[in-house]
């Protein structure tokens, strides 16, 4: 008979090289700083999450996730894995926020609790596979020539759908940016922006409005997170559908969004909720509000996308797909896993968990941190 204890943790700070930078409004990334959870039960049987946290995003660093992470695998040895909502708030009780390694122990809890079910994590979480699931590929912040090259490729490669990042203040270089690439890439390739918060009221609403005939698929997070007036103003005038990113790390979030009518749409990160717990949460509340959704990612691997697949496939209103962050490192150290097609569908198979894995080889290269009884 299975005992259901956590016997064991191991915390492992990575780091992958980006093949080149990628730039946001908030600044450039060259680097993914990911920390490594893996949760064992008694029986050896163990489940994997990750976490990338941006500082300019989370207020988390990689030393931060790793010095807090020591402090909730002690609280959760000897505890039954499978009572997850009490895990998770737990998590919530000992410290404030730090979503990105909230997610990791999150991540790797459902990683493992699926595999003691005997099920893969979308059956575990009552998902099934009747939707097609294709990812964007995302254009960062540089000048609007190079943006347009960029967008160009992006599309030869058969990408179904891009994501720009704009947010420049002053806006009308963003407009420049948008209007070459719309040039570039032909009036039929689906197009969605990205301004990270980097406008104010005034150079959202110009903005918007300037680029309201490229046929844009929608804008996220136009202005300060938080700032739920000027968001909620913008959502009734905007030509273009407004989705709130960073202003929805919680249900609570959502829920502020929602009654103050501050976008038309969510985009839901594991990464930013805190895990699957929370994000079921979040997926629920814009179902009930009858709004559609996005995914998304910072900087994860193959292993922590492959976890948000099988998330996006619980839910119908999950329409918008941005699942691209693990063709951004220079390296793939993940086995299993999902597998993306030549057209980017991207699948995932019936394996119990979520059926991603570290390469041990991979995980050697860094200090493996261990916290059991």
């Amino acid at each position: 008979m299975t005992s259901y204890k956590i016997d064991r943790i191991e915390i492992i700070p990575t780091q992958i090289k980006l093949h080149e930078p990628f730039v946001i409004s908030k600044g450039a990334l060259t680097h993914a700083r990911n920390t490594v959870i893996k949760i064992y039960n008694a029986d050896g049987t163990y489940g994997v999450g990750e976490c990338c946290p941006y500082r300019s995003i989370h207020g988390e660093t990689q030393t931060g996730t790793v010095a807090f992470a020591r402090d909730l695998a002690a609280a959760l040895i000897g505890s039954d894995p499978r009572e997850i909502h009490r895990h998770v708030a737990l998590m919530d009780k000992m410290i404030v926020g730090n979503a990105s390694v909230k997610c990791a122990f999150d991540m790797a809890l459902y990683d493992l609790v699926s595999k003691l079910a005997g099920l893969p994590l979308y059956k575990f979480l009552q998902g099934d596979r009747a939707k097609k699931i294709y990812t964007d590929n995302t254009v960062s912040l540089l000048d609007k020539d190079k943006m347009a090259e960029k967008a160009v490729k992006f599309k030869e490669m058969g990408f179904p759908v891009l994501k720009v990042k704009l947010g420049e203040r002053g806006f009308k270089k963003d407009v420049a940016r948008m209007e070459a690439i719309r040039t570039a890439v032909g009036p039929d390739l689906p197009l969605r922006i990205d301004a990270n918060q980097g406008w104010n009221y005034l150079d959202a609403k110009m903005a918007l409005h300037a680029m309201k005939d490229l046929n844009l698929e929608h804008c996220e997070e136009p202005v300060q997170a938080g700032n739920t007036t000027d968001q909620a103003r913008l959502t009734a005038e905007s030509p273009i559908p407004v989705m709130a990113d960073e202003s929805v790390f919680s249900p609570r979030d959502a829920m502020t969004i929602v009654t103050g009518k501050a976008a038309h749409l969510f985009n839901i990160k594991l990464g930013k909720s805190g895990g699957i717990c929370n994000s079921m949460k979040i997926a629920a509340i814009a179902q009930a509000a009858d709004m559609y959704c996005q995914v998304g990612s910072f900087s994860e691997s193959r292993l922590g996308i492959t976890a948000l697949v099988h998330f996006d496939m619980v839910w119908d209103h999950i329409i918008y797909h941005d699942l691209d962050s693990p063709l951004m490192l220079s390296e793939d150290p993940v086995t299993g896993g999902l597998k993306y097609s030549a057209d980017w569908e991207v699948t995932v198979d019936d394996t119990p968990g979520h059926g991603a894995d570290f390469d041990p080889a991979f995980l050697k290269r860094f200090e493996i941190i261990e916290v059991g009884d």
